[in-house]
């Protein structure tokens, strides 16, 4: 039976009005007609359409074109929030089939997996909480009650503490993982609108995207206070560590860029366009070494870029709306959840090219760590 935890006393809501979830893709419960409500100069110059006859077009000649194609090599799971479903759905790469659908409330969002990977943690903003989720039990275990806007979501890799970004104010609130769910443990102060998280690979360093602020927050984890701040693009959003955990890269939604950081020397390194409202970044190796792979929201593509020179190496065309990415644990394949089209597009990072597709449910998001 799954138990709901109250949030402890100090936690208040704090929700303003001047302060709206972000529109497009950027983490809020959305209608099937309308982008959010995002302030006038968010607000994408033509509607997005979940089904138009370009998106139509784009997955007939795909389908085409995949009869000769062979299945990647994959062997894992992607745990897939559908916003628009209520839902997170457990989905086998390798068959491409939906193992499992466990349903959330609340227009799930983030997610992060537990660092053993048997648990997935989900942001739910329109719900106000996180939803525990036993991987292998496939089933909700425990709810926690959160104020405010609660988006993005990650986990220390070392001391298993869960890191939710409130949208609606300048904090990120910290759960303490227990075998039966998560407790509330405090609170850390942010920009405003924090909305990505990456944690270093020790545990030490967190860093926050905070969207209205225009910058990067870099937090002692362990003392729990912001030790600097660094200015990047304008309204970043995804924010994505490199593989070896020295760098940060963040996606700045009005600029249409992606922002190189060396957190430790607390400074902005480089700057590479992108497409129309970068998403969220990830990594994999690729011809001639590593590459970036950015989601762009508007462009229905994927940007491809070098992290070392910050030099734009190609692009993929991909689904409607894509958002969520990730590669998979071989780094043979870049999973992309497309929110307007529901279904996933499978890139080989070597070759650019789109190797197959996956059915959602509805508006997939997968906003942060996703696979396992």
């Amino acid at each position: 039976m799954m138990r709901r935890v109250g949030l402890f006393n100090d936690l208040r809501w704090t929700r303003r009005l001047s302060s709206p979830l972000p529109a497009a893709g950027e983490g809020a419960p959305r209608s099937r007609s309308a982008e959010g409500s995002a302030p006038a100069s968010d607000r994408p110059t033509g509607t997005v359409s979940r089904a138009g006859a370009g998106a139509a077009a784009r997955r007939l000649t795909l389908c085409l074109g995949l009869a000769t194609l062979p299945a990647p090599a994959l062997g894992q799971e992607a745990i897939v929030t559908t916003q628009l479903g209520n839902a997170v759905e457990i989905i086998d790469l390798p068959s491409r089939t939906i193992l499992s659908t466990i349903p959330v409330a609340g227009a799930p969002a983030g997610i992060a997996l537990s660092p053993d990977r048997r648990r997935a943690y989900v942001s739910r903003p329109e719900g106000h909480g996180v939803t525990v989720i036993d991987l292998e039990a496939r089933k909700a275990l425990a709810e926690v009650s959160l104020p405010g806007g609660p988006l993005g979501i990650g986990v220390n890799p070392v001391s298993g503490d869960v890191y939710v970004a409130d949208w609606f104010g300048a904090r990120v609130f910290v759960l303490r993982a227990t075998p039966e769910g998560l407790r509330p443990d405090g609170e850390i102060a942010t920009g405003k609108s924090p909305s990505g998280l990456a944690v270093t690979p020790d545990g030490a360093t967190l860093l926050v995207a905070n969207r209205e602020s225009d910058s990067v927050s870099v937090i002692d984890a362990a003392a729990r206070r912001e030790i600097r701040r660094i200015p990047v693009g304008t309204h970043p959003f995804g924010l994505t560590l490199s593989p070896d955990g020295t760098r940060a890269f963040t996606a700045n939604v009005l600029s249409d860029d992606v922002s190189a950081i060396d957190f430790a020397a607390g400074r902005e390194t480089g700057r590479v366009a992108t497409g129309q409202r970068p998403y969220v970044i990830a990594f994999a190796q690729g011809q001639g070494g590593l590459r970036g792979f950015v989601t762009d929201q508007y462009s229905n593509t994927v940007t491809v870029f070098d992290p070392a020179t910050m030099a734009r190496v190609g692009t993929v065309d991909v689904g409607d709306h894509p958002e969520g990415i990730a590669a998979t644990r071989d780094g043979r394949t870049i999973v992309v959840a497309n929110w307007g089209d529901n279904g996933l597009s499978l890139i080989d990072p070597a070759t650019l090219t789109v190797t197959g597709t996956v059915a959602t449910g509805d508006g997939p998001r997968a906003f942060g760590d996703f696979l396992r």
